[in-house]
């Protein structure tokens, strides 16, 4: 690390010995080497969330502001400000009633389909790239990871369960062209040692963590030296972002003491009814490490695949997601089913909570942000395809403007993609099945 007299660059790392290297958040000691200020830059989170939400207990009654939050919404309240709901929209309904809604939400069409094999359209998407990689492409920079991925459970192994499409669509929101996707990472260990870039070989990382050696243990020293060169405030909020790094590697540790790994397997062990509650936990501390630390300024969160065996055992619920989502109009059921999206909302709320604590510039990463949160049905009973639950979250570098339930009237979701393309800087002029673009 080389620190001159005058400033710190905006690319300063504190590496280790064993390769790791801890990127910095925003200082105040990064600003006198440019001619003004520099600007925070945009991010973009989407959060997928699946077998749909029944509409009654999400979309605002009232069209326009100050609308009253439905029950499963409730958590977002406190963010109104800087929030922005969509109703009355209508996601592609593809070639599959569940794979065709999660690899439709980022895309806007979803898979090629040519099933009888002859050609070579089959197990294509259609849109070649989907937004967040758009975007990824005006904003990654030189940000360590352009991109990240992540996710909570694992589709690839079941066998005869994806439509007659390849897995891969269940296990992949992003593509970066036609042919290329990027399934989610769902072993937060291995997310956090792409992160901090711990390229030792296999077999010295092991001895590593069968040590106990904290990422943090190892710069030591090049964090004591930086510290001195920085005033009080930077200080502080060097402190603050190398504690949530440090809290991030207990969380580790503790899941890693229960559970040996993380599989994604839904049948938890008994005993273990927290297991899903440490991964969403877990997930949504990286990426907010992630953004704290410019390592990367795009992420997309599976939280589970369409036809999720999940069962929701810690939050009172044994029956599986998908299960329940076929809830038959009855009233336990729906009630199972609300609860299940509430206590999803409840995390991506938690999440928010970080963001809008996390100072940064002139604001806070949630002013700088824009995330999306939905999914690619809204009665999962139906499959319906109209009216998903979709909500904005985020001050998008004062690009949003809050506060506000938007009516769409059988709008395609491409619309709001191509909204959404539009607030990270993006000049593209349609997507597939886009008719125009939604106001943000």
């Amino acid at each position: 690390m080389i620190i001159t007299k005058k400033h710190l660059s905006r690319r300063t790392f504190m590496r280790s010995a064993m390769g790791a290297t801890v990127a910095l958040p925003f200082l105040d000691a990064m600003i006198p080497a440019l001619s003004a200020a520099p600007r925070s830059p945009f991010r973009f989170g989407a959060v997928y969330f699946p077998c749909g939400v029944w509409p009654d207990t999400w979309h605002p009654d009232k069209e326009g502001s100050d609308f009253a939050f439905k029950p499963v919404m409730q958590p977002l309240e406190p963010f109104r400000d800087q929030l922005v709901t969509i109703s009355k929209m209508k996601a592609p309904w593809g070639e599959s009633v569940h794979l065709g809604a999660s690899s439709a939400f980022l895309n806007g069409l979803g898979p090629a389909v040519d099933r009888d094999g002859r050609g070579d359209a089959f197990g294509k998407i259609q849109s070649k790239k989907t937004i967040d990689q758009f975007i990824a492409d005006r904003v990654a920079d030189d940000t360590p990871l352009r991109s990240i991925e992540v996710g909570t459970e694992d589709m690839g192994t079941a066998v005869g369960a994806c439509d007659g499409f390849a897995c891969t669509f269940f296990n992949t929101l992003a593509w970066r062209d036609d042919l290329s996707p990027l399934p989610v990472g769902i072993n937060p260990r291995v997310t956090f040692e792409r992160m901090f870039g711990e390229t030792d070989s296999k077999e010295r990382r092991f001895a590593r963590l069968k040590e106990k050696e904290s990422l943090l243990d190892s710069v030591t020293e090049e964090t004591a030296k930086l510290k001195r060169s920085l005033g009080a405030p930077d200080r502080a909020i060097l402190d603050e972002y190398l504690g949530n790094i440090r809290e991030v590697e207990q969380q580790l540790d503790r899941m890693e003491s229960r559970l040996a790994t993380i599989t994604g397997n839904p049948e938890a062990p008994v005993g273990m009814p927290d297991a899903f509650d440490d991964h969403m936990n877990i997930t949504y501390s990286l990426m907010h490490l992630a953004y704290q630390g410019d390592i990367s300024r795009v992420f997309t969160f599976m939280t589970g695949h369409e036809a999720s065996d999940r069962a929701y055992t810690h939050i009172g619920i044994p029956e599986q997601h998908h299960t329940i989502s076929h809830h038959g109009n009855d009233p336990e059921k729906l009630a199972k089913y609300a609860k299940i999206a509430t206590y999803q909302i409840q995390k991506f709320a938690d999440f928010l909570d970080k963001l809008k604590a996390t100072k940064e510039g002139d604001g806070t990463l949630l002013d700088h942000a824009v995330l999306y949160w939905g999914s690619g049905m809204s009665n999962g009973n139906a499959h319906d395809r109209h009216n998903p639950p979709a909500v904005i979250v985020g001050g998008g570098c004062g690009r949003i403007k809050g506060n506000r339930h938007i009516v769409a009237k059988d709008t395609p979701t491409s619309n709001l993609l191509l909204a959404l393309a539009h607030t990270g800087g993006v000049e593209i002029d349609s997507l597939p099945a886009s008719t125009g673009r939604i106001d943000l």
